[in-house]
């Protein structure tokens, strides 16, 4: 039996919703991560300025322990919320950080947790998940991609593999089969209900909105930083008035630094931009380059 629709959409008032960006200070796999210049910009600055651009957002916020995210944060126009130590350690849970920022900000009635480490996001993916969550009067929604990838699993005692997902005798050709949903960990949308009664960003109704295959690429290493960034120029928000920097960078030194928070033009006009352009022989390169790689892999906790 499905779950009844979520009583946020009852009636005709519009709910107030609310996205927090966790950025923690530190970072195991790459330092300093979260404000790492990706093509001249702050890496938690293309989650920011998607979120303001789509138009949705009553708020936008950075959840951080960090000084200098705390000021880079507000320099690229989102509001900062300074995070307890106990939710930035290394084995802190990511619902831990939103439990400690809606008990500190209960003035939400849908809360969307954005992952700085998803820099493809475009205001346009932000409007088709809450447009998704609403006409599934969902009370949480996640991200996923579809993957046409076969699984298997091996039996720790025996040392015997078998597929998970297909059978090896009838392999299915790519055309004919729909492939996997894996959760992309870009962004997730959770009621007030759901986040109070479960302190979990997912629960419920729950929905969901499928995004590109390029939006599934992780930031763990400097191999991960480039294949990104080389997407970023072609799949990447650009606000109106920014300036693609020529070539790549992968440290904070190699291009200007830009913060777009401050020139915003608009919101709901810009959300189509950075959508439509084709892959191109650089973006199909960078996929081929990470599938080769393995570095197609699941979100870790912000």
């Amino acid at each position: 039996m499905a779950a009844p629709a979520s009583p946020v959409f009852d009636g005709d008032v519009v709910p107030r919703i609310v996205a927090v960006i966790p950025a923690r200070g530190g970072s195991v796999s790459v330092p300093r991560k979260n404000i790492k210049i990706l093509q001249g910009r702050p890496l938690i600055d293309w989650v920011i300025q998607a979120a303001e651009y789509s138009g949705i957002f009553d708020e936008v916020w950075v959840s951080t322990d960090d000084d200098e995210i705390h000021m880079i944060a507000k320099k690229c126009g989102a509001k900062v919320h300074r995070r307890s130590p106990h939710t930035a350690t290394n084995t802190a849970s990511t619902e831990s950080a939103l439990v400690d920022f809606v008990k500190a900000h209960p003035n939400y009635d849908v809360l969307c947790l954005v992952q700085a480490t998803s820099p493809l996001i475009t205001p346009l993916d932000f409007q088709k998940g809450w447009d998704a969550m609403r006409r599934a009067k969902a009370d949480s929604l996640v991200t996923c991609v579809r993957a046409h990838r076969f699984l298997w699993s091996v039996d720790k005692r025996s040392g015997v593999a078998r597929a998970v997902n297909y059978d090896p005798a009838k392999r299915p050709r790519r055309q004919d089969w729909d492939g996997e949903l894996i959760e992309n960990g870009a962004f997730y949308f959770t009621t007030k209900e759901v986040m109070e009664r479960e302190e979990c960003r997912l629960g419920g109704r729950v929905a969901l909105h499928e995004m590109e295959e390029h939006t599934f690429a992780e930031l763990d290493s400097p191999t991960d930083w480039q294949i990104v960034a080389n997407m970023a120029m072609i799949h990447g928000f650009w606000p109106p008035g920014s300036v693609k920097p020529e070539g790549t960078d992968e440290s904070p030194g190699s291009a200007e630094v830009t913060i777009l928070g401050d020139s915003k033009l608009g919101l709901a006009a810009a959300a189509g931009l950075g959508m439509g352009v084709g892959l191109g022989v650089a973006g199909v390169a960078a996929l081929l380059a990470a599938a080769a790689a393995g570095l197609l892999r699941s979100k870790a906790a912000a």
